[in-house]
């Protein structure tokens, strides 16, 4: 299997080992605290360690770095983002300038403090959920969830979400394979306009399951 398809796949939460074999209730219970812990750290060393605990714990269960980085890359770049500008818009005192003609960009020391703080609260938050993704099958969270007297429409709700995730991923595959086949990404120009064609059919597609679901 491909790491792009291991991305919603749930193969490693079946396999035998110390952290799957942990109960559902007792992860979400440590996940929750660890969580809460994470977003009221006032420096960056606790969502450091719990980032480095966790993917220290996937790495050690044999989950494939290449798919770490897939399901963490997103969330990274929006961290990345919130860093920089964190940098040039928040603070008061200077640490450097960039200069472009008359334009001057200030970066604040007590800006890159606090942007680098959220941002390893983001990779520390984001580390805990693959912890526990990675580790507990679907149904299992669910049952969990139910014990945990969290609202049946909610759960039911959520159901729903996780089982058309799969079908809007299989819709996708078939809609890019056609145009594949039709040679719709042969050059670049070919390609937006097929990926544009691809995008308004899933939306389509989504729009008219959604309706007699």
């Amino acid at each position: 299997m491909s790491h792009k398809g291991e991305v919603f796949s749930e193969s490693f939460t079946q396999k035998e080992n110390l952290v799957t074999g942990i109960e559902a209730r007792t992860k979400i219970a440590f996940i929750a605290v660890a969580l809460l812990i994470n977003l009221l750290s006032p420096t960056i060393y606790t969502p450091m360690g719990i980032a480095f605990f966790c993917l220290a714990t996937l790495l050690t269960i044999k989950i494939p770095p290449k798919l770490l980085l897939l399901r963490i890359a997103m969330p990274l770049v929006m961290a990345v983002v919130v860093l920089v500008t964190q940098i040039f818009f928040y603070g008061k005192t200077p640490l450097f300038t960039i200069s472009f003609w008359e334009w001057h960009l200030i970066g604040y020391e007590d800006g890159l403090a606090h942007g680098l703080l959220i941002m390893f609260r983001v990779v520390g938050g984001v580390s805990l959920i693959l912890l526990l993704s990675l580790s507990t099958p679907t149904n299992k969270l669910f049952l969990a969830a139910s014990w945990f007297r969290v609202p049946k429409i909610f759960i039911e709700l959520t159901l729903l979400v996780y089982r058309y995730i799969f079908v809007l991923t299989a819709d996708v595959a078939t809609i890019k394979n056609a145009q594949k086949v039709r040679l719709g990404y042969h050059n670049w120009h070919q390609s937006m306009q097929s990926l544009g064609m691809l995008g308004g059919s899933l939306i389509l597609r989504a729009y008219d399951r959604a309706g007699r679901v």
